[in-house]
């Protein structure tokens, strides 16, 4: 979306629209969103973009961040008939031969978090989009292995959901490590 140069321009909107996608499928796939006047807008303009893949590494949703001080900081792709914030995990199609191999996953919070754990060789990482684990995520974690480690933020937030996890571990048959960091 850009007005610098006189009126707003959706650059992913005509992009798409070009490509042959109607605007109706666009809103339903939440790259656009509707307002209350029927105005049509790009959803994630000004933010970088977090393609979020299902564990077949097909693409069924979208986060974002934004990069100055901006509201909300970040943002998901709303619940569509692909995508669902609570049976999703970020880096699973790249993290699932891993945790595997490893016979452990590493949960943590962000997108940047599993990015560079990645970068840094812990492959076996995952995203939880946020500090709210739940059921159905950890179901789709113990079918690729029943040791979980959680590794959150050491704020308040993180701290919260970590004890959140603690009673994940009936679900799981094991005992919840959980990765102490200043």
């Amino acid at each position: 979306y850009d007005t610098t140069s006189g009126p707003a321009v959706f650059r992913l909107k005509d992009h798409l629209n070009s490509a042959g996608y109607a605007d109706d499928t666009l809103v339903e796939a939440g790259l656009l969103g509707q307002a209350d006047s029927g105005r049509l807008y790009d959803r994630f303009r000004h933010q970088i973009i977090f393609p979020i893949s299902d564990a077949r590494g097909k693409i069924a949703g979208f986060g974002a961040r934004v990069l100055d001080d901006s509201q909300p900081k970040y943002l998901n792709s709303p619940e569509t008939p692909l995508f669902s914030k609570s049976g999703a995990l970020y880096g699973i199609n790249l993290a699932a031969q891993t945790i595997r191999v490893n016979d452990a996953a590493i949960i943590v919070e962000g997108y940047f978090d599993v990015i560079i754990s990645h970068q840094f060789g812990f492959k076996n990482t995952i995203g939880s989009m946020g500090t709210a684990v739940n059921e159905q995520q950890v179901a789709i974690i113990k079918k690729l292995s029943p040791n979980l480690i959680i590794a959150f933020d050491a704020d308040a937030a993180g701290e919260a959901a970590t004890a959140r996890c603690v009673s994940f571990e009936n679900l799981l048959g094991r005992e919840i490590k959980v990765v102490l960091a200043p």
